[in-house]
């Protein structure tokens, strides 16, 4: 008997139950809740019918294949959200310097990062620098009686950053409706920014559309007050986008970020009638930061310089994507406000979500606001972009299958999903059906051996 060799049943169920735990782990590359499938793929002869196996999950330890969950968000899978993460940045940065297929000559384009925000729906607490919150020498206090003057130092930390100083003066119903119809605003900001630019170099826009083309990336920040903010590099590109010639229009930054000012404030837009027949005018807020991206800039300049560098832009994006409001302390499901309070979830964030509920029952193109309530209406996604842009999400994780293919490792390293391209006649088919999420701590007996018993790991 070998040095270290196991001697019971127990010591042999242990020994076998981490190497199990551990081939579970190296198949989902870190992933903490991986997707668990059953099944095969198969390599079938369209002339004869032959079928050829080409994997078969019951060659697997365990009998299943893992899929990665991909989730992008840090607190759910730590691995997963750092792959995400760096998956955005290299999207972002191509659309800014070039690389990926995306030409370099894009770099010497007109481009600004534009920071668009909410109104304001009320006085909230904040860390204002590091000074003093709501220095008020006068102490006013609001129709309810509460102190409108917060002389406090918050720190980013502090629960109450945020918090609205009197929450019966805040406009819960506001901050919600507009929430709800920010993926329209964005909409309806970019067909303005198109007219204002067309305007500015004496164009009607279906001309303009022929010679110019609005290329941007957008994602999505929530605020400590539990609102929505957008960040977005825009670019102007010839008409076939970044692989064509530039834009032959005389149009620099400085006017492409002036169009915008005008344009973000024309934008606006009502809400549909409540049941007491009231409606509110939605528009954005009054602070629009603009600064130029430029290579030409150090990669560490500082926050407040008005022209940054295209690496800046995109790690100061990539951060973000990866942040939820489960920084509100809402949980990822949200049904209703008792659960988001009993989830932990701060008062301002219970009360966005009880207004949401009460309008979700004020109109029916609300009804659906009901399925947002864990993210506080918003209804959009974290990061959407135009079409011509940069490369896609899906074009990174292909390259990275094909990489992973292709290092000479063991055949086990390449994911048995990635469907290969089939020779001329052949076709791959692919069966798979779900099993569960996450790395069971059960084992069956079967594959444990006569005599030994699997517990929790």
């Amino acid at each position: 008997m070998s040095p270290g060799s196991p001697t019971t049943a127990a010591e042999a169920a242990s020994l076998h139950r981490d190497v199990y735990r551990h081939d579970a782990e190296r198949r989902a590359r870190g992933c903490v809740q991986p997707v668990r499938l059953r099944g095969q793929r198969n390599l079938v002869d369209t002339r004869t019918g032959e079928i050829t196996t080409l994997y078969d999950s019951a060659s697997e330890l365990d009998g299943q294949v893992y899929v990665r969950c991909g989730d992008r968000r840090a607190r759910v899978c730590p691995s997963c959200s750092r792959e995400y993460k760096g998956d955005a940045w290299h999207l972002l940065l191509c659309g800014l310097a070039g690389g990926k297929g995306v030409p370099a000559d894009v770099a010497k384009r007109p481009c600004t990062f534009l920071t668009l925000t909410a109104p304001s729906f009320g006085p909230v607490h904040g860390t204002r620098g590091g000074g003093p919150c709501r220095p008020r020498r006068d102490h006013p206090r609001c129709p309810h009686g509460r102190p409108m003057w917060c002389h406090r130092r918050h720190d980013k930390h502090d629960r109450s950053v945020g918090e609205p100083l009197c929450e019966d003066c805040y406009d819960y119903v506001g901050h919600v409706l507009w929430q709800w119809h920010a993926p329209e605003l964005w909409r309806r900001f970019c067909i303005a920014l198109q007219r204002e630019l067309a305007k500015v170099v004496g164009l009607r826009v279906s001309d303009f559309r022929k010679a110019c083309r609005i290329s941007y990336s957008k994602v999505v920040e929530f605020q400590a007050r539990g609102v929505v903010h957008f960040h977005a590099p825009i670019r102007l590109d010839g008409p076939e986008g970044p692989h064509g010639p530039r834009c032959d229009l005389s149009l620099d930054t400085d006017d492409l970020e002036r169009a915008i000012v005008v344009a973000a404030g024309r934008v606006a837009l009502e809400s549909e009638l409540l049941v007491d027949g009231g409606s509110r005018e939605l528009k954005w807020g009054a602070q629009i930061d603009l600064r130029s991206i430029s290579g030409a800039v150090a990669r560490n300049s500082d926050r407040a310089a008005r022209v940054v560098h295209p690496e800046q832009v995109a790690a100061y994006l990539a951060k973000y994507l990866t942040k939820t409001t489960e920084d509100f302390g809402l949980p990822a499901r949200v049904r209703t406000p008792g659960q988001a309070r009993a989830g932990g979830a701060s008062p301002h964030a219970v009360n966005l979500v009880r207004a949401a509920c009460w309008l979700s029952g004020q109109h029916e193109a609300y009804r659906r606001m009901q399925l947002c309530l864990a993210t506080l209406a918003y209804r959009g996604h974290p990061i959407t972009k135009s079409r011509a842009y940069s490369v896609t999400f899906g074009q990174l994780r292909l390259a990275r299958k094909m990489h992973r293919g292709s290092r000479g490792t063991a055949p086990q390293e390449v994911h048995p999903l990635v469907a290969d391209d089939a020779p001329t006649g052949f076709e791959v088919v692919s069966s798979f059906v779900y099993v569960g999420r996450g790395i069971p701590l059960l084992m069956a007996r079967s594959r444990a051996g006569p005599g030994v018993e699997w517990d929790a790991a």
